[in-house]
């Protein structure tokens, strides 16, 4: 797995593939994500887990979004 930058392009587990292109799809357009989505991810996961993904997902970009307000760099890393 890539640690900061784009994610790895072949993952083996079928779970692992949906979620990162929803992943993908949530930073490209949010917008875009659609039903068929959320019913592709019900194919691997339970309503519990797509909750918390899509929770992560926010919970991500919004530090992502502080971080760029507050202009938090590599070089403000402990």
């Amino acid at each position: 797995m890539a640690i900061g930058g784009k994610p790895d392009a072949v993952h083996p587990e079928e779970g692992t593939q949906l979620a990162v292109k929803l992943a993908a799809k949530f930073v490209k357009s949010r917008q875009a994500i659609d039903d068929a989505d959320f019913t592709a991810l019900k194919t691997c996961f339970d309503e519990k887990q797509i909750s918390e993904l899509c929770a992560f997902l926010v919970f991500v970009s919004a530090s992502h979004q502080l971080g760029v307000l507050m202009d938090v760099g590599p070089e403000d890393s402990p």
